[in-house]
């Protein structure tokens, strides 16, 4: 099943698809029972508040697809928790590989819907595409294990981790340290130190800005549950400019399972229902294609419309908009 949020009318709503153009409107269908938004009836449809024989097709709650218009599907969750680094390719350049996933944190402020404007100033510097596969938590839990990781999903989207070094550039820091170091620098003796000078560097780079900003997490064009992808390991990841298909990559080429992505982060905070995680980037250049590298495309200097399809799940399509 696939669940969306939209406006109809000029008013927010949500429903279920029944096919290509029919969506059946849960608002209509459950009357007065109905949660006020896609993210409460998540959490009742969890806890087990509503009543899963009323959600079959329902023609005097349908509504053609045509009318509305899509927006996140989750409009304010709990937790949108990225994957730093999950892919091969960038394991292969490490100093020092990962044992586990490394996080961050993206605020929902971010979000925007499919065919939403990718905001981006030209004064931003480097701002580029990172599609990712996005989970949804169902089940909530804490210490969860790699065996029942799954069982905690309830379904799966597309969101573009849009992401700008050119920001982050700007809330980098070095400190130089006097002496022969403190206590905190012998906490990064895992780091190559080239020279004595650069042993008492310490860097600091801060990412609120470089992926939080306001429509850096385009996000949908719904939900698939569950139970509709059988392998969220092996999924087919492409990426378009324009109609040009430009990165080509998969799931099985991430560092880390979605199992042990939920089993790790679950050891240090608990995780709720419509929390999302979203779990790397597919960043796979197409041979002969007219960028080489993700960086190359950036959304500050060239614009056009960034398309991130994924096998089972769908496509998500928003127009990238620079701002003078």
């Amino acid at each position: 099943m696939k669940y969306s949020s939209y406006k109809i009318n000029g008013s927010k709503s949500y429903g279920f698809w029944v096919d290509d153009s029919t969506i059946v409107d849960l608002p209509k269908l459950l009357g007065s029972k109905a949660p006020k938004n896609l993210d409460r009836f998540l959490e009742d449809l969890v806890d087990g508040d509503i009543d899963t024989s009323l959600l079959t097709e329902n023609a005097e709650a349908s509504i053609a697809s045509s009318d509305v218009k899509l927006l996140q599907p989750i409009g304010r969750p709990g937790k949108i928790i990225g994957v730093a680094a999950n892919n091969r390719m960038i394991q292969m350049l490490a100093h020092r590989r990962f044992d586990n996933p490394a996080f961050f944190f993206k605020p929902s402020s971010s979000l925007a819907g499919h065919g939403d404007a990718i905001e981006v100033g030209e004064d931003f510097g480097n701002t580029h595409c990172e599609p990712e596969l996005a989970v949804i938590i169902g089940k909530p839990g804490k210490n969860i294990s790699e065996a029942e990781a799954l069982s905690h999903v309830f379904g799966y989207s597309i969101i573009n981790d849009v992401t700008s070094p050119g920001l982050k550039a700007r809330d980098s820091i070095e400190l130089v340290i006097p002496g022969d170091g403190t206590a905190y620098n012998k906490l990064l003796d895992w780091r190559r130190n080239l020279t004595d000078e650069h042993d008492r560097s310490i860097y600091l780079t801060y990412h609120a800005l470089s992926k939080g900003t306001d429509t850096f997490g385009p996000m949908g064009p719904w939900i698939v549950t569950a139970d509709e992808v059988a392998n969220p390991n092996c999924l087919a990841v492409n990426t378009y400019d324009g109609d040009t298909l430009v990165f080509e990559d998969s799931t099985a080429n991430l560092t880390f399972s979605i199992e042990h992505i939920i089993a790790h982060l679950s050891k240090y905070m608990t995780l709720e229902t419509g929390d999302i995680i979203h779990c790397g980037t597919a960043m796979k250049a197409v041979e002969g294609a007219k960028y080489s590298a993700i960086g190359e495309w950036d959304f500050s200097r060239i614009g056009g419309t960034c398309t991130i399809e994924i096998e089972g799940i769908g496509k998500l399509s928003n127009p990238i908009e620079i701002r003078k």
